[in-house]
């Protein structure tokens, strides 16, 4: 019943294309490892029975209901901090006692005590509409509290909210990191930009090559005139000494310096954007791109 409570919120969310919702019924601690590993939960949802002693009963391979310690499983779940931003115990007695199951997952959320099937999956229904519909997990837990609080039977006590600040923290930086990543390369690299500039500087490069040589050819050309003695191929070659100066190369160079003067610029616009990246639209960031092939084609 509380897998297709969840299913139905989910299917009825407008945000349902963010979120992916896997099932796994009588799971054993084996298979509860195997799922782990290949299904990698952002949320660890787990439902069934527990006991007054903190303990999970789940299946175990005749059958039978395996009893296993709350803080064995905080033990586990070290091993998989790399995905898991919140663990559901939907069981009773769950967090009964238990203020710190492990510090490095930012939320948990567990019972006090014995809770009631239908309140268990009324809650649990709530939650997930709240969360399946962009709130955060804190603002779900508590709009879902307040749902059961409506029906005025003290049921509200049971459901119990261990945020880790730190671990919060530390999960809210990773994924502001890894969204700029994924940002970052929309738009223009930094790669791209130093071949840009790499490319007008050789060019430059060539040009001034390209001076020192007419300058070269120039000065043996005069030599050459200087101890000729035929006047006329002396006048007639002498006309060829302007040309080798022609402006061309010169102008060149100015033009390849003023991209490299506008790339730097950009590159330093850039810079400037990236911090706030996040908050550019794609048409933004578009024009940021566009902005960039107009400095490098001619």
């Amino acid at each position: 019943m509380e897998e297709n409570a969840i299913r139905e919120v989910l299917g009825g969310s407008d945000q349902k294309k963010l979120f992916v919702f896997e099932s796994r019924g009588a799971v054993t601690k084996d298979l509860l490892i195997d799922h782990l590993l290949k299904i990698k939960p952002n949320i660890l949802h787990i439902s069934g029975h527990g006991n007054s002693d903190e303990q999970l009963l789940l299946e175990d391979v005749e059958g039978y209901k395996a009893e296993v310690s709350i803080q064995k499983l905080s033990d586990l779940l070290s091993g998989f901090l790399d995905h898991i931003d919140c663990v559901f115990l939907n069981t009773c007695h769950s967090l009964s006692g238990i203020d710190d199951f492990n510090k490095k997952i930012p939320y948990v959320i567990g019972m006090n005590t014995e809770i009631p099937d239908d309140v268990a999956i009324d809650f649990s229904k709530n939650f997930y509409n709240v969360l399946f519909n962009g709130r955060t997990i804190k603002d779900a837990f508590k709009i879902s509290l307040a749902t059961i609080a409506l029906t005025d039977t003290g049921d509200e006590n049971i459901p119990k909210l261990i945020v880790n600040s730190a671990a919060v923290k530390e999960d809210e930086e990773r994924r502001h990191g890894e969204e700029i990543d994924v940002l970052t390369s929309t738009i223009i690299s930094e790669e791209e930009i130093e071949v840009a500039k790499s490319g007008y500087t050789k060019s430059v490069s060539f040009y001034y090559r390209l001076i020192y040589v007419a300058i070269a050819l120039s000065l043996g050309l005069v030599i050459f005139l200087f101890m000729s003695n035929d006047q006329d191929i002396a006048s007639s070659m002498l006309g060829l000494i302007p040309g080798a100066f022609s402006s061309y190369p010169f102008l060149e160079i100015q033009k390849k310096k003023n991209r490299i003067t506008l790339i730097t610029l950009f590159e330093l616009k850039r810079k400037r954007l990236l911090k706030a990246l996040s908050q550019l639209s794609d048409n933004e960031r578009k024009d940021l791109n566009e902005e960039f092939m107009r400095l490098i084609v001619i």
